[in-house]
């Protein structure tokens, strides 16, 4: 259950770069007719095992898009299969760039979860083609720290970040301004935050009746 408190900010990053950046049309509640469009049309995702990443493909999987490319270190390739992903490349290997390419030579949708100049911009960048919409996690880190005394350095211009090819439309992933947003309502003192219980238990179905319990008796009007 602990694992519930990466949902919200993970979800809705992830939500967010597919409805917002990508123009997907997600609806909620899922229609059980539910067919997307082009939804056999190759998809990347870039950092499918990290946080915002895992949540991507498994949100294309539930809408029904099959033809998920996702790159992560060889030991997730398995989890990230049963998620949905249906390609998997290693990262790290020299041959990437072309790996990916001889599965698909054109990829119009790309998202990027990971958000660096040269870890995944620039890889990235070689792949997308001219009509390529990519939608890249932000700020990107364009100069890591190495040293303890020195300082990371970010960029918001993902499209300056790179050499893309003319025609790509490279667009940021702007969740994080919700938390500069979040930060500065409660420090203006408009924001009482919800109230926190730990409940210890192996059934969820006990957890939400403890919780509930708990609820109702905080809040009788809150009590149905």
């Amino acid at each position: 259950m602990s694992a519930a408190v990466t949902l919200t900010d993970n979800f809705v990053t992830a939500f967010n770069a597919l409805v917002i950046d990508l123009g997907l049309s997600l609806p909620w509640p899922k229609p059980e007719s539910f067919t997307p469009a082009n939804g056999d049309s190759p998809i990347l995702v870039w950092g499918g095992s990290g946080s915002v990443g895992q949540y991507v493909i498994q949100v294309l999987k539930h809408y029904g898009y099959t033809n998920i490319l996702a790159t992560a270190s060889p030991k997730h390739h398995e989890k990230l299969k049963r998620y949905g992903a249906k390609h998997l490349f290693d990262y790290n290997s020299p041959t990437v760039v072309s790996d990916i390419k001889s599965i698909s030579a054109e990829i119009p949708l790309i998202v990027d979860c990971i958000g660096s100049k040269e870890g995944s911009l620039a890889p990235i960048s070689k792949i997308a083609t001219s009509g390529a919409l990519a939608a890249i996690i932000l700020p990107v880190m364009v100069v890591l720290a190495t040293a303890p005394s020195a300082k990371p350095t970010y960029s918001i211009e993902a499209n300056k970040e790179a050499e893309w090819a003319p025609g790509v439309d490279v667009r940021g992933i702007q969740t994080h301004k919700y938390a500069e947003v979040m930060s500065k309502i409660a420090n203006f003192a408009t924001i009482t935050y919800n109230h926190c219980i730990t409940v210890q238990s192996r059934s969820s179905r006990k957890v939400a009746a403890r919780s509930h319990a708990s609820d109702a008796r905080a809040r009788p009007d809150r009590a149905q």
